[in-house]
């Protein structure tokens, strides 16, 4: 670690206890006896859920602790809207199928090495290099939501949320038959909103005009806090516009910033091990659809 990112946590970084994070922990209520508590009432109030077999995994139900502020009212709503949401899933995907060939062509979400001044993970989603003539946005999307269950399993991203950076260069009229309303509402309604996903910013940047109807697709199904946090940049002013927001030294070269693009990380270098932890968690939820969850498989 040079001197310019001393003080930047690594993007893998799990300890929830370095002092940069304690104040992030206040922010969200969290404390050892709240986490003991609450963990205490949403198992209970889980296990109580009608028709639902739920996961009462400790990790896997402070995610949603964590995104509602250990509020267990609210947690057990964002529970119960991600098991149904998975049940959407499990409709939308029932003929969709990724050979490890195609699969090894997608490679579109890197993470920096380095994570935001607010500890935040830095994750870049990117159109380049994604061929749609050899996928289709149902192989993508559950590339990505077995990628985002892995990014999950880190209490320090639960904890500190993620910022992202949405490269549209390479977006094309031609992308919008594949970019449906449909499709886009199921990403949003599944990552943002039913899935423990703390998001802090979104800095879409190299969006050229067929992006705006895109955009338009997305906007309704957006919160209004979220909209707050989404901003728009380019390459005309070198940049300048994202340099002011995200430092200069854990940004990569693509946008003028010190980390070589071959620094990034691959978040789906592992698919196989992903799609494995995915389908695990995916077996919980709704007793009349487990077996169905079961048989689900994509990446084969």
């Amino acid at each position: 670690m040079n001197h310019s990112t001393a003080h930047f946590l690594p993007f893998d970084a799990t300890n929830i206890d370095d002092p940069s994070v304690l104040h992030i922990q206040r922010k969200i209520n969290e404390s050892p006896e709240s986490r003991t508590r609450c963990l205490e009432i949403i198992r209970k109030k889980s296990g109580n859920l009608v028709g639902i077999e739920p996961c009462l995994d400790g990790n896997f139900l402070l995610r949603f602790l964590r995104v509602s502020k250990f509020d267990t009212s609210k947690a057990l709503k964002r529970l119960e809207k991600y098991y149904k949401q998975n049940d959407v899933v499990l409709d939308a995907l029932k003929d969709t199928f990724l050979s490890p060939q195609k699969a090894q062509g997608i490679n579109h979400l890197l993470l920096c090495p380095y994570r935001m001044k607010d500890n935040s993970l830095l994750l870049i989603g990117q159109r380049r290099g994604l061929d749609y003539t050899q996928i289709n946005f149902a192989q993508r999307f559950y590339t990505e939501i077995i990628a985002f269950n892995g990014l999950f399993e880190n209490p320090l991203n639960q904890i500190c949320g993620f910022s992202f950076i949405l490269d549209f260069e390479g977006f094309q009229f031609s992308d919008l038959t594949v970019f449906t309303p449909g499709w886009v509402r199921l990403f949003t309604d599944t990552v943002l909103s039913a899935y423990p996903c703390r998001t802090k910013a979104v800095y879409i940047v190299n969006a050229p005009t067929p992006f705006r109807i895109l955009y338009r697709m997305v906007y309704p199904f957006v919160s209004k806090k979220l909209h707050d946090r989404v901003s728009f940049h380019y390459s005309n002013d070198n940049w300048q516009s994202l340099h002011d927001l995200i430092p200069v030294d854990i940004l990569p070269d693509l946008y003028n910033g010190k980390v070589r693009t071959g620094a990034l990380i691959n978040c789906l270098e592992n698919k196989e091990e992903l799609d494995k932890k995915f389908r695990e968690i995916f077996v919980y939820g709704y007793s009349k659809t487990k077996q169905r969850r079961q048989c689900m498989k994509v990446l084969c």
